[in-house]
């Protein structure tokens, strides 16, 4: 695992999909670890630091929603984004979903993905480090950050001196 790189565990039955968003992520500076299957994803955030997780919702075994429980009663600070593919699907109806971070449906275009993945992590840090989100923008804000890397590579610094 990089030390300098937000950690994805990104977990999708797909294969295309999970290898496109692959690509996409890891060429914008993100670790991006990808598994098609529940019960791999939770054997991954064993062996390694996840700072954010993106699941889908529907697949074969472990679903997604079981796969959201696992992840936050074992790392609760993990902010975790479930993706899906079914427009029927409204988590409003399932009172486990208030526990992920967001909802985002498939296809998703990259620049939402990526606004998301920022605000998760940043979530995340926070969650670690017990900070509230005027003390994290105090800190974002310090310096002048003109891209989203910019905004990520520090959360990252962030996280590295408050652990």
């Amino acid at each position: 695992m990089a030390k300098d790189k937000i950690n994805i565990l990104l977990v999708d039955d797909e294969e295309a999909l999970l290898d496109s968003i692959k690509r996409r992520l890891q060429i914008r500076d993100f670790n991006v670890i990808a598994v098609n299957r529940g019960d791999k994803a939770l054997e991954v955030a064993r062996l390694h630091p996840i700072d954010v997780a993106l699941v889908d919702l529907k697949m074969p075994g472990m679903s997604g929603k079981d796969v959201l429980l696992h992840l936050k009663k074992d790392y609760p600070w993990m902010e975790v984004v479930i993706i899906t593919g079914h427009g029927s699907f409204d988590p409003q109806n399932e009172c486990v979903y208030d526990q992920a971070h967001s909802y985002l449906g498939k296809p998703c275009d990259l620049d939402t993905l990526l606004r998301v993945l920022v605000d998760a992590y940043k979530k995340t840090v926070m969650n670690r480090l017990h900070m509230s989100p005027k003390e994290m923008d105090a800190l974002i804000k310090q310096e002048e950050l003109t891209s989203p890397r910019e905004v990520l590579k520090r959360i990252k610094e962030i996280d590295q001196d408050g652990q």
